[in-house]
């Protein structure tokens, strides 16, 4: 081949064009089909899905209730579209939705769906307006998405991937307690096992026998909840959930004022096949990278989603390995965030950070650590971010000194004691003993110490100290807590009384947080002897996870 044949191939080569067929919107009604070369969709009255196809191959189940939004009241109310409207219908993109505006004293809502000509996946949001006259108060809100059991059998969210139980061997375990159950075998099941931290969480999905349904959040800065909310991402039956919001593990009931807009999403329901599940896998994380640098979505024309966004850097002196939050709903605590749009990042190995695609806006900022012993260590400010913006917020994390002796590190987590890095099951809340001993110096956090006091029972922390007529400093981090009484004393003398509040996280199989609450405790220097010293926590009500525990020499 000559120098000029193969310049002309290698031309011929580059004007290649990768054509598709057209995708298509029909609608009968408030029924809707939407397809493209990849998929077909058809969606009842309702707007909940008929069938969906990939290829040739339905993977919704005739009888599924699927494709639906509910929140829950006192009962769950579900969405009940009253008119369909088109943004766009073009060969290569169609978006339309369905407006649910005519239910007295609920939300007027507004449920897109996107779907390009070049995609096996179709893209959808929802839009909340508080047009009514009072305040919302929501304990939660989702999307459920059923697929058909015998083809997807398999299920992942990062953190955990498995087989999903199916109808047939629920009905053959024994109910223990809410939505978990044992096993002929002795093992269990709970809908919680595929819970997962939701901020740190880009897809989940169900997969199996060549084909996959996956739901990709590039960003989840739609959901409530602070950067350690959990929540139920794949269960049992093939079911996939988006949890906007709830309060499985601690987090807020959604109080929408008066006037309250949001919108939770864009986010990609993603449909590969592939010729094994390693192949659909690939596939699934190759897309999230093309989902996290799209973002935002240039395609989105709602006011109520910029374009144009802004972004937020800078360090973290002290704790330096430590979490940055960002927030807009300025009368809530970061964990407590239920309305607004929240970001949140950690620090690199020197300690700086940075947070992209920020809507412009007037925020709180936080952070907090993520090692060292500051249990109580936070740091805010405000800031109010311009489109285009690039903000620089510096935070200091005060590390104390003058520590005796510690158990674990702070950083909102029990995530150095035993079990803690265990997969979510039921069966790990009945291994820690109901009374413990801990040597100073000797036990071994990682062994000795358990993710959960979760037996009503005393454990105690054995220590030398020397009375030098000087107070303690006892730092009691919680992760999290299940309606908990907990009486600490030190050689005998009680020094707290504490309570706290059901944050479900325990016995929903949460191994490492719930809701997080610090305790600084003063120990009068008369408490303190010279030789051995105990300080007891004994807990009478509830499970307690614990964070970090360390004393400190006070003045």
């Amino acid at each position: 081949m000559g120098l000029t044949h193969f310049i002309i191939v290698l031309i011929c080569f580059s004007c290649i064009h990768i054509s598709y067929a057209e995708v298509s919107l029909t609608f009968n009604g408030l029924e809707a089909v939407i397809k493209n070369d990849y998929l077909t969709l058809n969606f009842r009255n309702n707007s909940r899905i008929r069938s969906l196809y990939v290829g040739d191959t339905n993977i919704i189940h005739r009888s599924s209730n699927s494709f639906y939004m509910d929140w829950m009241k006192s009962t769950h109310i579900f969405f009940k579209p009253t008119s369909v409207h088109v943004v766009e219908n073009t060969t290569s993109r169609v978006h339309f939705y369905w407006l649910q505006d005519q239910l007295e004293d609920e939300y007027t809502m507004e449920m897109h769906y996107i779907m390009t000509d070049d995609l096996s996946g179709i893209y959808c949001y929802v839009k909340v307006i508080n047009d009514k006259e009072l305040n919302f108060t929501t304990a939660e809100s989702r999307m459920v998405y059923r697929y058909n059991a015998t083809i997807l059998t398999q299920g992942t969210n990062q953190e955990r991937s498995g087989t999903i139980p199916n109808g047939r061997e629920l009905k053959n375990c024994t109910s223990v307690q809410d939505a978990t159950c044992r096993f002929p075998n002795g093992t269990y099941y709970t809908k919680y096992d595929y819970a997962a931290y939701i901020k740190q969480t880009n897809y989940q999905g169900l997969y199996g026998n060549g084909h996959g349904a996956f739901l990709i959040s590039p960003s989840r800065e739609y959901h409530s909840g602070g950067p350690l909310r959990q929540d139920i991402t794949v269960h049992e039956e093939c079911l996939i959930t988006n949890y906007f919001s709830s309060t499985h593990f601690g987090s807020s009931v959604v109080r929408g004022p008066l006037g309250w807009t949001h919108i939770y999403g864009p986010f990609l329901h993603y449909y590969p096949t592939g010729t094994s599940d390693d192949d659909i896998m690939s596939k699934v994380v190759k897309q999230v990278e093309i989902e996290k640098a799209s973002w935002p979505y240039s395609w989105m024309n709602d006011t109520e989603y910029p374009l144009e966004r802004a972004q937020v850097s800078g360090s973290v002196s002290g704790q330096s390995n430590a979490t940055i939050v960002i927030w807009d709903s300025l009368d809530e605590e970061f964990d407590d965030n239920s309305y607004g749009y929240l970001y949140t990042t950690n620090t690199d190995a020197e300690g700086n950070y940075i947070i992209k695609n920020i809507r412009p806006g007037t925020y709180r900022m936080a952070a907090f650590p993520r090692a060292g012993l500051g249990t109580d260590s936070l740091d805010e400010t405000n800031v109010t971010l311009e489109a285009n913006e690039n903000a620089k917020v510096n935070f200091a994390l005060e590390e104390p000194t003058d520590i005796l002796w510690s158990i674990g590190e702070a950083n909102r987590l029990s995530s150095e004691f035993k079990y803690s890095n265990e997969l979510r099951n039921y069966q790990w809340e009945w291994k820690p003993p109901a009374t413990l001993n801990f040597t100073i110096g000797q036990s071994n956090p990682a062994e000795d110490w358990y993710y959960a006091q979760s037996l009503a029972g005393h454990w105690y922390i054995i220590y030398e100290d020397t009375n030098d007529n000087k107070d303690r400093i006892l730092r009691l981090g919680i992760a999290g807590s299940t309606k908990s009484h907990l009486q600490v004393l030190v050689n005998g003398k009680r020094v707290a009384n504490l309570y706290f509040k059901n944050d479900s996280s325990v016995y929903r199989s949460a191994t490492q947080s719930g809701k997080y609450h610090s305790q600084v405790i003063t120990i009068p220097s008369s408490y303190v002897v010279t030789g051995n010293n105990t300080i007891h926590l004994w807990l009478s009500q509830g499970q307690i996870m614990y964070d970090c525990i360390s004393l400190q020499t006070g003045q």
